[in-house]
């Protein structure tokens, strides 16, 4: 089995920009809840679009082929500010950034790639997708009340490309790696791009 995902990667420059409001949040929030709670690593950020989970391995050629042609959709800049915690009520799991400029346009391009995905046999998500960064995750349970400190603007990013993921968990954390890029290029044609061919 396969464990797979589609997000939008980060530049070096907004991975930095995260990191650093991590800490600060970390800061923030030590004496009250943030003692157990594990910030994602910078390498590991990415804004997940849809998530496949296990797929028999028979069946990653398929989806690979088609991630790896072009998607209908201009490319576009989103921006990250706020914070909040999944669930809403009750104790908090996850620690996120929200999207503020272009959360309209990430909600089509997972509206595309579910397309895209749901055409090779990937059933659809059937929770509401709401456009967020996480970037932590509480050990056990985390506080049942939370007073998250300010977030503005942390960072901007260009969209131009979603990637597909295999991903791994050892023991030293998890390891993604990319194993096909579909670009946004308007209403153009697909063009086949796989990381092989990158």
């Amino acid at each position: 089995m396969a464990r797979l995902f589609t997000a939008i990667e980060l530049t070096g420059a907004t991975r930095d920009a995260v990191a650093a409001e991590q800490r600060r949040l970390t800061g923030a929030l030590r004496s009250s809840g943030g003692r157990d709670l594990r910030m994602v690593r910078a390498p590991q950020l990415h804004l997940t679009l849809v998530f496949l989970g296990e797929v028999a391995e028979d069946r990653v050629p398929t989806i690979t082929e088609a991630m790896g042609r072009d998607l209908p959709c201009e490319p576009f800049s989103l921006s990250f500010a706020g914070a909040g915690v999944f669930p809403p009520r009750g104790p908090a799991r996850v620690l996120w950034l929200g999207v503020a400029e272009g959360a309209a346009q990430v909600v089509r391009l997972f509206d595309l790639v579910s397309d895209r995905l749901a055409a090779v046999g990937v059933p659809r998500e059937t929770r509401v997708f709401a456009p967020h960064l996480t970037i932590g995750r509480w050990r056990e349970r985390g506080p049942s009340r939370l007073s998250l400190p300010e977030v503005g603007t942390i960072a901007t990013e260009p969209v131009s490309v979603v990637t597909l993921f295999h991903s791994r968990l050892l023991a030293a954390g998890p390891e993604h790696t990319a194993i096909a890029h579909a670009r946004l290029a308007g209403g153009g044609r697909g063009v086949h791009y796989t990381e092989a061919s990158a």
